[in-house]
């Protein structure tokens, strides 16, 4: 699975948490990110509402605060920060006053219901999710709009309570690896510098799958006795539609993601 976070400690740590507190994230390649706490949101659970910022640091590099509240946001979240404190995957550096109060009316979170409903004589109602989407701002009713219209695609956040572990796959990957209806409109967009390791079996046909950014590098297909290694750069007519697929086209299951350390493996084995 395509999670990491440190051990909880045995004691949960007391820190008070106050709108425009920046919290630091680490990630295993010795770099490091930043979010920020803007807003309560009473319309989804009075959670916290974080904007997460692009750029990751050098682990050891300084970082004043009002650089960290001026770089690009990635992407607006609600979210528990106790959770993330307490399991000691995010800690407080600081704060700042600067919130980007002028955009945060402007934020848009989205979700989909289940897909069924209970009707009030209590039977069961099939729905399809992707056609009742609700978008809303920050402590504003909810509104269904049906489809969601294209022109939201790329304007939209997720709007669920993401668990601690999920900001950190967000921030460190560029997506969340969970399991939701909106991916298979808002697609997954993998930052242009991480690898992503999946793998995914029909009959007796397995695919192990390696992609820097949104583009595939190289993989593993094995079908009954026959193993294929592919690089990307390889002309293999058979593979050719494998090798010019992309990240984002596939709407990845939670269950097809593995590791690097089991690709490889898979990958150092083969002949």
């Amino acid at each position: 699975m395509v999670i990491w976070q440190r051990q909880r400690e045995k004691k949960p740590k007391r820190v008070v948490t106050k709108i425009g507190d920046i919290f630091c994230v680490e990630f295993p390649d010795n770099t490091k990110g930043y979010f920020q706490y803007i807003a309560n949101d009473i319309t989804q659970l009075n959670s916290s509402v974080i904007r997460a910022f692009y750029t990751h640091y050098p682990i050891d590099q300084e970082v004043k605060n009002e650089d960290i509240v001026k770089d690009k946001v990635d992407f607006y979240a609600h979210t528990i920060l106790r959770g993330g404190i307490d399991f000691d995957v995010w800690y407080k550096i600081g704060k700042s006053s600067d919130i980007g109060e002028e955009n945060i009316q402007n934020i848009l979170f989205t979700t989909v219901p289940f897909d069924f409903i209970i009707l009030p004589n209590n039977e069961i109602q099939k729905i399809n999710p992707l056609d009742n989407w609700r978008i809303w701002h920050i402590g504003q009713d909810m509104i269904n709009v049906g489809p969601l219209p294209s022109s939201l695609i790329h304007k939209v956040n997720h709007g669920a309570v993401i668990a601690f572990h999920q900001i950190v796959n967000r921030m460190r990957l560029g997506y969340y690896t969970s399991n939701n209806p909106i991916n298979k409109v808002v697609k997954r967009c993998p930052r242009p510098e991480v690898h992503s390791y999946l793998s995914r079996e029909e009959g007796d046909r397995v695919t192990y799958l390696c992609f820097k950014g949104n583009e595939f590098e190289r993989g593993i297909v094995k079908d009954g006795d026959s193993t294929v290694r592919i690089c990307a750069d390889e002309n293999i007519p058979a593979y050719e539609q494998l090798q010019k697929g992309k990240f984002s086209d596939t709407n990845w299951d939670f269950d097809d993601f593995i590791t690097e350390e089991e690709f490889n493996q898979i990958w150092n084995s083969t002949d």
